[in-house]
């Protein structure tokens, strides 16, 4: 059963795992109640995200909180970096938290890595194909413990925390291919107490790998927020953490489910055999649904399975428009009223195994920004999709699809 935290005692959760000798794995499944967003602001693409961004990073004062699948070397990174170990030589704490799968800090990406926790930053790394880990941050030393119940359990997740009170989650890694045009992606910045939400997820994995702070530290982690000036909308965090609770699972299933009118979908790895009928059930009741995927050459293993249900999906009314290159964002938009957006795909080791976040958000201002910089322009940029086609990709589509419950 998962942790519920009413609203407003997430500071509380954060005293009771500061608490703990140690954090156990249960701990991570936490139930938030919905909360609010002062403010919710959709950027697209890298070079639209990563400069407001890093402008949040440099004005920060208190903390700064980063949780990332994937930081590669190049030019984006090395811009994050020099200002991360500027703030921290300032004094500010910065805290990091990576995938050794998304960022291979021990292989591509280590001179990157030993530059950053030398200029004061501190990094832990989800091993999720170690069968022993140390729950210490790089550059240190610290006891093997048995990993054997998180094998596989990637921390797919991207998000980023500044000060406690303005939050970033969204679907791309800090890595040149999200600004370069290569990768399609997104983010949100939020502000609100719903970004309280987004701290306590961070603090429970930090505190879960290793890392500390003191009861002193939690006022600044947690500021009270400003009166509310504008009229707020309802948000929710959600986090799947290794373990059966997933909501985010649970939340796209209710969000395909109760769509009456429309429904946009982007997902580069669409997969799992429910996903494709909530879409199809949803057509079939009347809602229009427009699902935007990369090519299928793209994303190679799901991108076949859904060359499979193609024919099934535009039967039932679905329409499938494959942008030019890897559209990676995840977003589902509902009715024009109901987002969910954050790094969860629509396959069964996001759904079922890693480590993933969302927020969703009640908010027709929000949907109207995600329908006219995000769907509208790229489904104008998109082919309709076509079914397998040709012996040789019919099979491969086949082939797939009998492990797509694998997936």
């Amino acid at each position: 059963m998962p942790i519920r935290i009413r609203h407003g005692d997430e500071a509380r959760y954060a005293r009771y795992l500061a608490g703990l000798a140690r954090v156990p794995r249960r701990a991570l499944a936490v139930g938030f109640e919905l909360s609010q967003a002062t403010a919710a602001e959709l950027f697209v693409e890298g070079r639209e995200f990563y400069p407001p961004m890093l402008a949040d990073i440099q004005l920060a004062t208190t903390s700064i909180h980063i949780n990332q699948f994937g930081v590669r070397p190049g030019v984006v990174s090395d811009r994050f970096a020099e200002l991360l170990i500027a703030k921290a030589r300032s004094g500010v704490p910065v805290r990091m938290i990576v995938d050794a799968r998304g960022s291979r800090p021990d292989g591509e990406s280590r001179a990157l890595f030993e530059r950053l926790t030398a200029g004061g930053v501190e990094i832990f790394v989800n091993r999720p194909f170690a069968v022993r880990v140390a729950r210490a941050p790089i550059g240190t030393d610290g006891p093997l413990r048995c990993n054997l119940r998180n094998l596989f359990a990637v921390d797919h997740r991207k998000a980023v925390i500044v000060d406690g009170r303005t939050g970033w989650i969204g679907t791309a890694g800090i890595e040149d291919r999200f600004e370069d045009g290569r990768h399609h992606d997104l983010f949100v910045r939020l502000q609100g107490p719903v970004v309280s939400q987004l701290q306590a997820v961070f603090l429970a994995s930090y505190r879960w790998h290793g890392g500390a702070y003191a009861d002193a530290d939690i006022p600044a982690l947690f500021p009270a927020p400003p009166p509310l000036e504008t009229e707020a909308s309802p948000a929710l965090v959600l986090h799947n953490a290794p373990g059966r609770y997933r909501p985010i699972s649970r939340h796209i299933v209710d969000l395909l489910s109760r769509a009456e009118e429309r429904l946009d979908v982007m997902n580069p790895y669409v997969a799992h055999p429910q996903m494709f009928q909530l879409l199809i059930d949803a057509a079939r009741r009347g809602v229009r649904v427009r699902l935007v995927v990369p090519p299928a050459r793209a994303t190679w293993s799901t991108g076949y399975v859904r060359l499979y249900h193609q024919e099934r999906l535009a039967a039932a009314g679905v329409e499938t428009w494959t942008y030019p290159t890897v559209a990676h964002a995840k977003a589902f938009v509902r009715d024009d009223a109901d987002v969910l957006v954050g790094s969860c795909n629509l396959e069964t080791w996001s759904l079922r195994r890693f480590f993933e976040i969302d927020v969703r958000i009640q908010s027709t201002h929000l949907a109207q920004q995600f329908r006219s910089r995000l769907f509208e322009p790229d489904i104008a940029r998109s082919q309709p999709a076509l079914p397998a086609r040709g012996l040789r990709e019919r099979a491969w589509s086949t082939a797939f699809y009998l492990v797509s419950p694998l997936l």
